[in-house]
């Protein structure tokens, strides 16, 4: 009776060890590929994929400050500016030197910025002249000092937003 009583022990502690030896390896076997995936469906332009595969990995892995910049870059691209700004300071939250996340987090603010303007400046069109003035040329400003970066800057990198769509400060659709 002692030695079924032993045996029933024994075989408890190897099934619940290979549960746990198993189940890691399996998840993380999991999150490998469906890192490939979205990693994929991003290269390929297909950010609906992406976008739920990052969510996923975040999800998965929220302290891995890559997936949540990857994420942040989906957003700019799907012209969703809170949530690229909320994935980057996120970013920045587990890696306070992500020179790309400080880098992406300036280039939506100075769009934000930009907008911003543009939008006062047709408000206050025949209302008030001088701060329709002051604000177009805000906006054109900021337009051309986000126009200023060479194709060596971190803004050339893959991994970088595109460039802003949408109206610019002449009323003008600014070129993807």
């Amino acid at each position: 009776m002692a030695g079924n009583l032993k045996h029933a022990i024994v075989a408890m502690i190897l099934l619940a060890t290979a549960g746990c030896a198993t189940s890691p390896a399996s998840r993380l076997g999991a999150t490998v590929d469906r890192q490939h995936q979205a990693d994929q469906a991003y290269v390929q332009g297909n950010l609906a994929g992406a976008l739920s595969g990052y969510q996923s990995l975040t999800h998965a892995m929220p302290q891995n400050a890559d997936f949540w910049f990857r994420l942040g870059n989906i957003y700019a691209r799907l012209d969703r500016p809170d949530e690229a700004v909320d994935a980057y300071q996120h970013t920045l939250g587990i890696e306070p030197g992500h020179a790309k996340a400080w880098h992406n987090l300036g280039i939506i603010r100075l769009r934000e910025a930009e907008a911003a303007f543009a939008r006062s400046a047709s408000a206050a069109a025949g209302i008030d002249d001088g701060l329709q003035k002051e604000s177009a040329d805000k906006a054109r400003d900021i337009a051309a000092l986000r126009s200023t970066a060479k194709p060596d800057d971190a803004a050339a990198a893959s991994d970088n937003p595109p460039p802003p769509r949408g109206t610019g400060a002449d009323g003008a659709e600014s070129k993807p």
